[in-house]
């Protein structure tokens, strides 16, 4: 009991020197409702609640030069002086410099390739508490980063409509974990992205296009519980484009398509398209996608899925939302002891509830 008390007692009085001090800035959010799907993998519906509290911190040199980080509060304890410091990598923090030269960020933060193209699943989309619209087998939102420890470093530079960067991500392995595997230590996986959003008619383009690199590669898609993962093996890349227009009068729509390649792959792809409409108070958004993984001697992987969101903004930071994803996947001509195995899986998952922004 008094570890609690001491723990709240520090973070009032955290909050407190934060609402008093103009380098540090508080923001929350707050999520209710319920939850639930079916399919192959049946969820019966549950309630569901969620909250989470974001520090900004941030300051400036004499000499103009800004600096700062953002944690998440439920992240502290996974900080480490080493990568992100907790197994599955992307504990939700970043540092950064700033100044004319461009942006320095480390952490949990998009590499290069992600940070340059559009997510045609989040193009006008007002969310879900579950994120049901974007956890399904059609969207990719990764690419390559997280290959390792999932800490990037990367720079960027912005003039004008025009952005660009480059990243990297370095091999966390420790001496005694590369003589168990009995291998070297992985180069730096790097990536580099462009993009441009200039103003076209009635709305604003956006185009991007990148390239990601990994000695060692591979990558994940769908859900926290449901999800599926495809090894690449050595020499990975992956580079991609993308697209999205978004109107004044509140139309949007988003086209994204990348081309993966390795040692371990005869042929990799993804495309997804996805489009949205608000007026007023109202917000609809759609997606869908589809990726076909030839792993090369092995078998086929290929997954679609598209997804639903749906808000109502009731003013003052308060939401109603619904949100809906299904997934399908279905792998081939993988042997009888292969650790993927042949069939078909199809599932769907979906939420209502309350989302609120403090």
């Amino acid at each position: 009991m008094k570890k609690i008390l001491l723990a709240s007692t520090a973070l009032v009085a955290f909050a407190g020197a934060a609402a008093a001090n103009d380098n540090i800035a508080l923001s929350g959010s707050a999520e209710l409702g319920v939850v639930g799907g079916g399919g192959d993998i049946d969820r019966e519906p549950q309630f569901m609640q969620s909250i989470d509290v974001r520090f900004s911190l941030s300051a400036e040199t004499d000499g103009g030069l800004v600096f700062g980080g953002t944690i998440d509060l439920d992240d502290v304890s996974d900080s480490s002086t080493q990568g992100l410091g907790d197994v599955t990598g992307y504990a939700d923090f970043t540092v950064f410099v700033s100044g004319e030269f461009g942006t320095v960020t480390m952490g949990d933060t998009d590499g290069a390739l992600d940070w340059a193209m559009q997510d045609p699943a989040a193009v006008g989309s007002p969310g879900s508490i579950a994120d049901d619209e974007t956890a399904h087998f059609g969207r990719e939102d990764t690419y390559l980063d997280g290959d390792y420890d999932g800490q990037v470093l990367r720079y960027d530079y912005t003039y004008g409509d025009f952005g660009f960067a480059v990243s990297l991500e370095m091999d966390d392995a420790n001496d005694a974990e590369l003589d168990a595997a009995d291998r070297d230590r992985y180069d730096p996986a790097w990536a580099v992205g462009a993009k441009w959003s200039p103003e076209l008619g009635a709305g604003v383009l956006k185009l991007g296009i990148g390239y990601q690199e990994s000695d060692n590669g591979s990558v994940t898609f769908g859900s926290d519980d449901t999800n599926i993962q495809v090894g690449f093996g050595e020499d990975a890349s992956v580079w991609g484009l993308s697209a999205a227009y978004e109107m004044d009068n509140g139309f949007s729509i988003g086209a994204v398509y990348s081309d993966w390649d390795s040692d371990a792959l005869k042929s990799g792809s993804h495309w997804a398209i996805g489009g949205g409409f608000s007026w007023d108070a109202f917000s609809i958004a759609a997606n869908y996608g589809e990726r076909d993984f030839d792993v090369r001697g092995s078998g086929d992987v290929e997954t679609s899925g598209w997804g639903l969101a749906m808000g109502y903004d009731l003013g003052g930071g308060l939401s109603v939302l619904a949100g809906y994803g299904n997934s399908e996947a279905s792998a081939r001509g993988f042997a009888d002891d292969d650790a993927t195995s042949n069939g078909d899986i199809d599932w769907d998952s979906y939420s209502l509830g309350l989302s609120m922004s403090f």
